[in-house]
C-alpha cells in the first residue's frame, strides 16, 4: 500500500462578469510517484495562511500514514488545538480530505461515488450562477436569463437585490428587487426553476416581507434570507414565508448543520466541500439532514477539483436536491486546467467511471494563467452581518 509523503499546491485564477477568483489545489503524493490524490482548498483569500496549516498537517499527521484511513486522519487533524471551528482551519482540512478521496479512488481503481456507497444517480442536475449583470436592470436580467436556458439549463440562481441593501430594503428597492424576479421568470417560463439569493442581508422582518413578495413567482428556494448564525431567525422567516429556506454557505463542520436539523430552520442546505470539511464531513452532514427529509444543495465557488468533488458526493447521497454551478460563466480555461472536468448537457452534468475524481492536472494550462493579486465579487457583499 502507498504511503503518504508529501503535499504541494497548485494555484491558477479565473474570471466572469461578476467576480476574479483564486483556487488553492492540494496534491498529496505517495512513495509511488505515480500515486497521488489531487483537492481543492480554496478559502477566497489568505492562501497562504491555509498553506501553512495544510503542510503542518501533512507533516505532523499524515507523513508515513495509509491513505485509505481517511475518517482517522479526518479527525485527527480536527482534534487539533488550532483546527476547531475556523473556516481556514476547516477549508485546510476540506482540501487534504478531497485529495485522500481522490487517492484513494486511485489506488482501488474505482471512482469516488463507487466508494461513497454507489450512485442513486449518474446524472447530476445543476443550476446555474454567474450568468447575471449585479445590479442589472429587469430587461437586462431577463435578457440573460434566456441565453441561460438557452444553454440547456433547467434552473438558475441570482441575486436580485442589488449591493448596498443591508438589514432593510428601502420600498424602491424592493420594488425593482420584485420586478427583475418577474422578468426573470417572465422571460423563462413556468417550467424552469429560479433560485432566489439574498447574500444573508437582510434582518427577521425585512426578510419575511421580501419572502412573501417572492412566493408568487415559486422559487425552489430563498437562499439566506437572513444570517446563518442565529438559527432562530431562521426559523422564524422559515414558519412565515412559503417557499423553501436554503442555508449553509457560511458554516463549517456538521455541527452547526446538525443544530438547522434540530429545529428545521431550513428546507435545504448548502455546505461548500472545499470550506465546511471535504467529502467525510459532507457525508455526515447529509445523514443528518436525511432524518428529517431536508435537502442538500452543496454551495459551490470551488474549482473543477472541489465541483467535481461535490458531485460525486451528490451522486450518493438520497437527499440530494441540485448542484450550483458556475463553470460555464468563467473564462474558458477553467474546463482545461484539469483534464477530465465535465460540461453540463441539458442541466446535467454526468458522471464518468474514470478513478478517483476523474481529473489530471494540466500543469502547462495553470501556469498560464496564475493567483491574481487582488480578488472581486459583485454577487452580493455582506456588512455588518
Amino acid at each position: 500500500m502507498p504511503a503518504i509523503t508529501d503535499v504541494e499546491f497548485r494555484q491558477f485564477s479565473a474570471n466572469h462578469h461578476n467576480a476574479q477568483r483564486n483556487w488553492l489545489l492540494v496534491k498529496l503524493s505517495t512513495d509511488d510517484p505515480a500515486v497521488y490524490g489531487i483537492g481543492d482548498a480554496s478559502p477566497m483569500q489568505d492562501d497562504e495562511q491555509v498553506k501553512d496549516l495544510i503542510t503542518r498537517f501533512v507533516e505532523k499527521y499524515l507523513r508515513g500514514k495509509d491513505p485509505l484511513e481517511s475518517e482517522l486522519h479526518w479527525t485527527t487533524m480536527y482534534q487539533d488545538p488550532q483546527a476547531r471551528g475556523g473556516r481556514l482551519a476547516t477549508t485546510a482540512i476540506s482540501g487534504i480530505d478531497i485529495a485522500l478521496w481522490d487517492l484513494k479512488g486511485r489506488i482501488l481503481d474505482q471512482p469516488v461515488w463507487k466508494l461513497l456507497g454507489g450512485a442513486h444517480r449518474r446524472s447530476i442536475r445543476v443550476y446555474a450562477n454567474g450568468w447575471y449583470t449585479n445590479p442589472g436592470t429587469p430587461k437586462q436580467n431577463a435578457e440573460e436569463a434566456k441565453i441561460v436556458t438557452g444553454m440547456g439549463y433547467t434552473a438558475l440562481k441570482f441575486d436580485p437585490f442589488g449591493q448596498e441593501n443591508f438589514y432593510k430594503i428601502s420600498l424602491a428597492e424592493l420594488q425593482l428587487a420584485e420586478d427583475r424576479v418577474a422578468a426573470v421568470r417572465k422571460a423563462v417560463g413556468p417550467h424552469v426553476d429560479i433560485l432566489v439569493e439574498a447574500h444573508a442581508k437582510f434582518n427577521v422582518m425585512n426578510a419575511i416581507q421580501i419572502g412573501r413578495r417572492m412566493e408568487e413567482y415559486f422559487p425552489l428556494f430563498y437562499e439566506e434570507p437572513v444570517s446563518q448564525e442565529r438559527v432562530a431567525e431562521l426559523a422564524e422567516v422559515r414558519s412565515r414565508v412559503n417557499i423553501p429556506i436554503a442555508t449553509g454557505e457560511r458554516l463549517y463542520t456538521k455541527f452547526p448543520f446538525a443544530e438547522i436539523v434540530e429545529q428545521h430552520a431550513a428546507d435545504v442546505l448548502q455546505p461548500d466541500i472545499a470550506n465546511a470539511g471535504g467529502i467525510t464531513e459532507l457525508k455526515k452532514i447529509a445523514i443528518i439532514a436525511e432524518a428529517k427529509h431536508i435537502t442538500m444543495a452543496p454551495h459551490n465557488v470551488c474549482s473543477p477539483v472541489g465541483a467535481m468533488a461535490e458531485m460525486h458526493l451528490d451522486a450518493s447521497v438520497i437527499n440530494f436536491e441540485i448542484q450550483e454551478y458556475h463553470a460555464e460563466f468563467y473564462t474558458e480555461h477553467y474546463f482545461t486546467v484539469l483534464d477530465g472536468f465535465t460540461r453540463q448537457v441539458d442541466g446535467y452534468v454526468e458522471l464518468s467511471d474514470a478513478p478517483g475524481l476523474g481529473l489530471e492536472l494540466n500543469e502547462a494550462e495553470i501556469a498560464k494563467h496564475p493567483p491574481l493579486a487582488r480578488m472581486t465579487s459583485a454577487g452580493g457583499t455582506v456588512r455588518g452581518i
